[in-house]
């Protein structure tokens, strides 16, 4: 094989569960770009079971990822005439509604939501597509855990901000990197990579707005600036390519720097 061909997803059939989110519109763009054939699975989107105007191998499908009946048909139409599925990328999260967001107040409502719409999202998707996975001769699965998987959150860069980092989205982001090294050891038999990406800090545009918080945000890092979604590109095509042919159950780090201090 040429070492020109590496990313080459050419003929790779993708899905990318949250991939209209602020970070999951640029990674499908990204797959698209090297070739991968790429089904967004998505609660609600802007393009629903149509092709996409710049891409036509982008198709988009609605699905509620807590419910599994749901999941089950709508990985069955992303697998299509091939029953195969060569990559999965679960971007996809949901902590549910609510304000209760201090571990001195949060309900057991928020905390279970919080959890089951992180992990509970990503396992569900897993073990629904472990069956066309199966069928691939290079099957990759790249999950999405969290800077806060690692590390705690910094109170001090939240204060006198409107905003806040919950206890049960860095325990549900570091179960889900759990997960990926558990599912890294049991699905290697079926020739499955499994792997995570942990992001910080990757703030969506409204967040930036606030010039006090992104200057926090900021001075964490190494690099001393955020993490935009084309920085989050690179990892993922490397991960879901034959560049990374023998790397499973890894967590890489796109931080910054932030946890290398």
């Amino acid at each position: 094989m040429s070492y020109k061909e590496l990313f080459n997803l050419s003929g790779r059939n993708a899905v990318v569960t949250g991939g209209c989110g602020y970070l999951g519109a640029e990674i499908v763009k990204g797959l698209a770009d090297f070739g991968a054939d790429v089904v967004v699975i998505d609660a609600k989107c802007n393009k629903i079971d149509g092709q996409d105007s710049t891409y036509d191998n982008v198709k988009y499908y609605e699905c509620n990822l807590d419910n599994t009946k749901e999941i089950q048909e709508t990985l069955k139409l992303a697998a299509g005439d091939k029953n195969r599925i060569d990559i999965l990328i679960t971007m996809a999260a949901n902590l549910g509604a609510g304000v209760l967001s201090d571990i001195e107040n949060m309900d057991d409502a928020y905390w279970i939501k919080g959890i089951d719409g992180t992990v509970g999202y990503t396992f569900r998707t897993i073990r629904e597509c472990i069956p066309y996975m199966k069928n691939s001769s290079s099957g990759s699965i790249v999950n999405i855990g969290s800077l806060y998987a690692v590390g705690a959150p910094d109170p001090r860069t939240y204060f006198d901000t409107p905003f806040s980092s919950t206890p049960n989205y860095g325990a549900g982001k570091a179960a889900t990197v759990e997960l990926s090294k558990y599912c890294a050891s049991y699905l290697a038999k079926y020739n499955i990579r499994v792997n995570s990406v942990s992001p910080g800090s990757f703030p969506h545009q409204n967040v930036q707005e606030n010039q006090l918080f992104k200057q926090r945000l900021q001075e964490k890092t190494m690099l001393g600036r955020i993490g935009y979604p084309a920085d989050l590109v690179g990892a993922m095509v490397y991960l879901a390519s034959d560049a990374s042919k023998y790397v499973t159950g890894i967590n890489l780090m796109v931080d910054g720097g932030q946890t290398a201090w």
